[in-house]
């Protein structure tokens, strides 16, 4: 218990595993059970994702912040900050506001310029809009509508009615800007790119490989700072004690914390802090709140999500969380080291420093996936300071 609060976790260590961003059956706005989703990546633990629109009564349910799968933008966001990782599995967490500048004939300049408002976004009811589908939509838009088909950087089609979406290229929706349905005329060369908003270089994110979105913000350079209305976020719930998930990362951004509890946000701020987070920010939760780990839910869904965080294994399932022997540094599997090991190793004398301490623990732990007394109960048993402040 942190506070009152029953809170179950995963400690991952980054450097035996691999990240990945899952979309439900692989495409943007599909739904699927998270077991289902971690099992079917072969997942070692899994965390629901990002907010989506669980209310929309159609066969799609659009997501809301920024989400990219291999180094492909999937969907852009406006709102809250996005957790991302390069290709050396190194996360950051920070708002990366974005905006699509599109070209014609290799030109980025008036009159040759356009925008688009979204990427792989339902077109909501008669609104205005410039939406790129790309292949995560699916393979065909199945919209109406002015779209103009885009296959190896030229426009090969146009069409009112639903169009194929290229394994290379993408479809381009116009609905309310009838100047850029007449210039995408079939033959011209066509590009478009993502970069900030606020005119900024895109830093890492311009190597990032997966990437999500959640928000508020709930742990900022070991701090608590929970700022909702600051960062655009309106919706009630957000504000209430619901069951809630959340995802962080250590000082050294060598690990990362996935972890759910019922609470309110400051109230999970206060656990990721306590779970040794430096950067944290919320996900969806409610009904979309679950957390799975070796084949098992720990705080199963209440409802199908439309995306996930993956932890999956490097090249052996047992690297997860470094779970080893003290002596011999030979792996036993993925948290097998019970507690009572722990404390007799160092009350027998042998040498473990806080942080390898704090490894076992959260090694032991992880068997029943539950954060208790008794991991604080054995560093203070054994003489060194409580971990996991």
């Amino acid at each position: 218990m942190i506070s009152g609060h029953h809170v179950r976790y995963v400690l991952v260590r980054l450097d035996r595993v691999r990240i990945e961003t899952a979309l439900a059956y692989d495409h943007v706005a599909r739904t699927e059970s998270l077991g289902h989703m971690a099992s079917r990546h072969g997942a070692i633990a899994a965390i629901d994702g990002g907010f989506f629109d669980a209310g929309f009564s159609g066969p799609f349910k659009d997501l809301d912040g920024t989400t990219a799968v291999d180094g492909h933008i999937v969907f852009k966001g406006d709102v809250g900050p996005t957790l991302f990782f390069n290709a050396q599995n190194e996360p950051t967490m920070e708002k990366v506001p974005l905006r699509i500048e599109g070209s014609l004939d290799g030109s980025y300049e008036y009159p040759d310029a356009w925008g688009a408002y979204w990427i792989n976004r339902y077109p909501e009811n008669d609104r205005p809009t410039v939406t790129i589908f790309t292949p995560a939509w699916g393979q065909a838009t199945e919209l109406r509508g002015f779209q103009a088909q885009v296959d190896d950087g030229f426009v090969t089609r146009v069409s009112q009615k639903s169009l194929g979406i290229p394994r290379d290229g993408y479809v381009i929706y116009v609905r309310g800007e009838p100047e850029l349905e007449w210039r995408l005329r079939v033959g011209r060369r066509v590009d478009y790119r993502v970069v900030r908003s606020d005119g900024s270089s895109l830093g890492s994110f311009a190597n990032m490989t997966q990437a999500i979105s959640g928000g508020p913000r709930l742990v900022v350079d070991g701090r608590i700072a929970v700022h909702p209305w600051l960062e655009g976020f309106r919706d009630p719930q957000l504000f209430q004690v619901v069951e809630r998930s959340a995802v962080g990362i250590t000082l050294d951004r060598r690990r990362l914390i996935l972890a759910t509890a019922t609470g309110t946000l400051h109230d999970i701020a206060r656990i990721m802090r306590r779970l040794g987070a430096y950067e944290a920010m919320n996900l969806d939760g409610g009904a979309s709140s679950g957390l799975w780990a070796r084949g098992r839910y720990l705080t199963q869904p209440q409802r199908l999500l439309t995306n996930a965080l993956l932890v999956l294994p490097e090249r052996d399932a047992n690297s997860l969380l470094g779970a080893e022997r003290v002596h011999g540094g030979k792996n036993r599997g993925i948290g097998r080291l019970p507690l009572r090991r722990v404390r007799k190793l160092v009350r027998s004398g042998t040498a473990l420093d806080d942080d390898r301490l704090r490894e076992y623990l959260h090694a032991a732990e992880f068997q029943v996936g539950r954060y208790v007394d008794r991991r604080y109960a054995a560093c203070l048993r054994t003489g060194l300071p409580a971990c996991g402040h």
